[in-house]
């Protein structure tokens, strides 16, 4: 399958209409404040993504806006390299980038809520109540950073690092929207926002639902059962953010609750359900001494209930973890900055049917300097982590950014990253899965370099990448000295082991063309290398295209985005007894469309009503069962075309 005419469209970037230059100079002015949109996930600092030491990209709230999407998942598979994926049993669980994920736990990606970890403490990667719960209405922007992040941020920032930046409002008073949606599979959802600010104390409150009967798959499951369910949906969260000075409350709890296979044997059950809570509260402190010296504390609580309900064996478990952390950046003089930080991590878990009992601490210290020299800009940095009972291992990150012209630039960057073995690896006390106290962290070392351009109406960016991993986290089939009864003869333990390579080239730009009209795109390619030496492995498809455009008038606007996804390879690559039970995995385009239109405004006050679109193409959309590899493809990815009304109230 090729691109579309609408993707070639989009590329030659044809003007829209005439422009005055009064307009023009005002979508200039728009689109360099986005362009240069301050960042702080790559530094604990403010910076333009440019200037930042990591591969950024930003998701404005003018393209959450702009495009369809009911949620944060749909959101991040506009980004660059990156898929939104439902493997395994876990329907609309993964957010895959750059390829590197090869298990159904999402534990390669890190979510930040204002620059404080969102982090799973089961197994690292039950991302279900972020992709699907997170109240797109409080976000006023994503920061990603696509390549390591463990030198700030620790355990889980392995091939990407997602801050979710919240909104808040520097008007006293009140602000806020209501918004309510219903559509495809008989869904029903809420998104509200309210943002005040009353002298130093300001804050947002968001809340979002959503609920449908889900999109009904028909497929056969790796027992050879085939057969047919609904995959319905239902979504809570919550969202906080307070501030007064100096201090800092950020709350979230999501709740995801879908239909789902049985784990373990991934076979029908007509009862089964997987529901995921994920909660986090983090009290923050941050003083500035001087304007040399700035101090902060934070104390991070995070929560995870994964439940199955109700079935014959119901399993339910629970991990919470307590983060505590210091920082302090210092400015000896101009354009040397560092920041330093050191704290500790407490978890513990226990699960009926599933995982023993356990706890686990953890201690950290890192630094991160860059110093500018004229056009150059130096980067250095190293996180020391330190898990109980296991050897410490040090994450350094080193880099270049310099400026050829006051456009033009370049960044040579080389980091790594760990992740931890979590109570699902650690602690599994299941008759046919066994955990590993003495697993070592999985590592990840990645050189990226990157040439960008960043002017008034456009930014374009070329990166090439190339990481390799070393104490991946595997899973080994074992025999029973004496197998229980009724069960197989083997079993499946952790062990580290695994060292793969990753490779690939990454294009993306935005660009404003004419008054209201902006295009963005991007295009990728990815290979991978298995330890037997066995190209793309991973069965992620190689190219991605993404071009989408908005068009904005003055009462409405128009939002088209295409994503175009390659071939994958077949599982019979990596296991030749994978059986072909299902609807190939082919290249895709997976086309969305968003209307908007603004009948009455007075003031602050105003109605928006829109129609949002979802595979206009009307595809039927597989994925390589890349997990397992058991049969050739399980979950589809969509069902075909759907649409959804909206009808909104801002004041």
């Amino acid at each position: 399958m090729k691109p579309s005419r609408l993707s070639l469209l989009l590329a030659l970037g044809l003007p829209l209409g005439a422009q005055s230059p009064t307009d023009q100079q005002k979508i200039d002015q728009e689109l360099l404040d986005l362009l240069n949109t301050p960042v702080s996930v790559a530094s604990k600092k403010a910076e333009s993504v440019a200037q930042a030491p990591g591969i950024v990209t930003v998701i404005s709230r003018a393209e959450l806006e702009g495009f369809a999407a009911k949620s944060l998942g749909e959101v991040m598979s506009r980004v660059v390299g990156t898929a939104f994926l439902s493997p395994d049993v876990f329907s609309n669980q993964s957010v895959v980038v750059r390829g590197q994920e090869n298990t159904p736990y999402n534990n390669h990606i890190l979510v930040l809520l204002n620059g404080r970890p969102l982090r799973d403490p089961i197994s690292g990667g039950l991302n279900g109540a972020i992709w699907n719960a997170v109240p797109l209405a409080a976000l006023d922007h994503l920061e990603i950073i696509r390549g390591p992040g463990s030198v700030l941020y620790g355990s889980c920032a392995y091939s990407a690092v997602v801050n979710l930046v919240t909104r808040n409002t520097k008007e006293s008073g009140l602000g806020g929207s209501v918004t309510l949606s219903g559509g495809a599979y008989g869904g029903l959802g809420q998104q509200d926002h309210v943002t005040f600010r009353d002298g130093g104390f300001q804050g947002m409150v968001s809340a979002s639902t959503y609920r449908d009967k889900g999109p009904e798959y028909a497929f056969t499951d790796y027992d050879g059962h085939h057969n047919e369910h609904p995959f319905d949906r239902r979504t809570t969260g919550v969202l906080t953010n307070l501030s007064y000075q100096g201090f800092t409350l950020n709350a979230y709890q999501g709740s995801f609750q879908t239909y789902a296979l049985n784990g373990g044997s991934e076979d029908w059950d007509p009862a089964n359900y997987q529901r995921q809570v994920l909660s986090q509260m983090d009290l923050g402190y941050s003083k500035e001494l001087n304007s040399l010296v700035t101090l902060g504390a934070n104390v991070t609580y995070n929560k995870m209930n994964w439940s199955t309900e109700p079935v014959t064996n119901p399993v339910e478990t629970s991990a919470n973890a307590l983060l505590y952390e210091g920082t302090l950046q210092v400015r000896p003089f101009e354009g040397f900055n560092i920041v330093f930080g050191a704290g500790g991590e407490k978890a513990s878990w226990n699960g009926t049917g599933l995982l023993v009992l356990g706890d686990q601490t953890s201690s950290f210290l890192y630094t991160q300097l860059d110093y500018r020299i004229k056009a150059v800009k130096l980067i250095g940095g190293v996180q020391y982590n330190k898990l109980e009972n296991i050897h410490g291992k040090a994450s350094p990150r080193l880099g270049v950014v310099v400026d050829f012209t006051p456009e033009f630039g370049g960044k040579a960057l080389y980091s790594t990253a760990f992740r931890k073995g979590y109570p699902l690896e650690t602690g599994f006390n299941h008759p046919l899965f066994r955990g590993n106290l003495e697993l070592k962290p999985e590592l990840i070392s990645t050189t990226e370099v990157q040439v960008f351009y960043q002017g008034k109406t456009a930014g374009l960016t070329l990166t090439y990448y190339s990481s390799k991993t070393d104490d991946t986290i595997i899973r080994k089939v074992l025999p029973f000295a004496t197998p229980p009864p009724g069960l197989p003869p083997i079993y499946l333990k952790y062990f580290n082991g695994d060292s793969w390579k990753y490779s690939g080239f990454e294009l993306e730009g935005k660009l404003s063309l004419s008054r209201g009209f902006m295009v963005t795109g991007s295009a990728s390619y990815q290979t991978n290398e298995n330890p037997a030496g066995l190209k793309d492995a991973a069965l992620h498809p190689n190219t991605m295209v993404k071009l989408g455009a908005i068009y904005q008038s003055e009462d409405w606007s128009l939002g088209i985005f295409d994503n175009y996804s390659g071939a994958p390879k077949p599982t019979t690559l990596v296991n030749p007894g994978s059986l072909n039970v299902n609807h190939a995995a082919e290249a895709f385009q997976w086309i969305t469309a968003r209307l908007s239109w603004t009948p009455w405004t007075i003031g602050k006050n105003a109605i928006k009503l829109t129609l949002d679109a979802d595979n206009l193409l009307g595809s039927a959309i597989y994925y390589p069962d890349y997990p397992n590899k058991t049969v050739n493809t399980l979950i589809p990815l969509s069902a075909g075309r759907s649409f959804t009304l909206g009808a909104g109230f801002t004041f």
